[in-house]
């Protein structure tokens, strides 16, 4: 299976996709000015890998900060891990670590979309048990 990596940049969020052991993280900024050429790629790994993922994913989403149309594709990548739901012994485990309330909202928000139950887990200073809603 493929592994993609991408640096961090001021810019753009760090990606570890590591299909072989069925992790993916997606830590940093993503105030990308052309989503779709930063995150197709990605997709595009994800979607080869939900034909034939390993029986346990583990996804760690970690923004600090992200845009609107990067919005678009964190719900995107959301929607595409729901369908490893549904095959029949496949487990996905989302956490998605917030250091605001900001974040907090959009991960609560996250949740209403996914199928997928994600756990929020606040980060930093202060951080407190992780939060299943």
């Amino acid at each position: 299976m493929q592994h993609l990596q991408i640096a961090e940049t001021a810019k753009s969020p760090y990606i570890n996709f590591d299909c072989d052991n069925g992790f993916l993280e997606v830590r940093g900024r993503s105030i990308i000015e052309n989503t779709f050429a930063f995150y197709e790629p990605v997709f595009k790994v994800l979607s080869e890998y939900v034909q034939n993922p390993q029986d346990k994913t583990t996804v760690h989403l970690s923004l600090d900060y992200y845009n609107t149309s990067s919005q678009i594709w964190i719900y995107n990548i959301l929607k595409e891990l729901n369908k490893i739901n549904e095959i029949p012994g496949k487990d996905v485990d989302i956490i998605w670590y917030y250091s605001d309330s900001d974040l907090l909202e959009a991960g609560r928000d996250f949740q209403n979309v996914s199928k997928v139950p994600i756990v929020l887990k606040e980060t930093g200073e202060g951080a407190g048990e992780e939060e299943d809603l």
